[in-house]
């Protein structure tokens, strides 16, 4: 069986092994899009959505005490510095789920090696959007969260 050259956390695949060990990854993370957040006095309701099963993913994270914005923003501060010191964002991950709080990775390469830094869901859901970077879920979490998007569940929603 042929295999590609890739990367695990800190190793680079170079043997069918490790090859296998890597498509795991892909059976455990999925990738997710951004849609929106939606804010509320407390709390803002972020919205993900898995396109390949038609799973929306809404996520509530209760709202911190700072409303103020910083120009240019703390992630784009991250961004000019995570470039400089020549690494490149690769994505985020969001592997863990503990009642209403879900523990996210931002995953940072440099060469061939690949290093997960855990940050704050609100954190890493901003980074991927100032970064343009994808966003993967792991595949227990969107069971537990999603919602199946289907034609009757959008057809009872138009006509309520």
């Amino acid at each position: 069986m042929a295999y590609r050259e890739t990367v695990i956390g800190r190793k680079t695949c170079t043997s069918e092994a490790q090859y296998r060990e890597n498509v795991t990854f892909s059976k455990m993370y999925k990738p997710a899009k951004f849609i929106t957040e939606i804010p509320y006095k407390n709390f803002s309701t972020y919205y993900l959505f898995y396109k390949r099963d038609k799973i929306l993913i809404p996520i509530e994270i209760e709202k911190g005490n700072s409303n103020i914005r910083s120009v240019p923003s703390i992630y784009n501060s991250m961004k000019r510095i995570i470039f400089g010191v020549g690494y490149s964002v690769v994505g985020i991950k969001i592997y863990h789920r503990d009642q209403s709080t879900f523990y996210t990775y931002v995953t940072i390469r440099k060469e061939k090696t690949n290093m997960d830094i855990n940050v704050g869901f609100r954190d890493g859901i901003e980074i991927a959007r100032e970064m343009s970077v994808p966003i993967y879920v792991k595949e227990k979490i969107i069971k537990e969260c999603g919602i199946e998007i289907t034609k009757d569940l959008v057809l009872k929603a138009l006509r309520y």
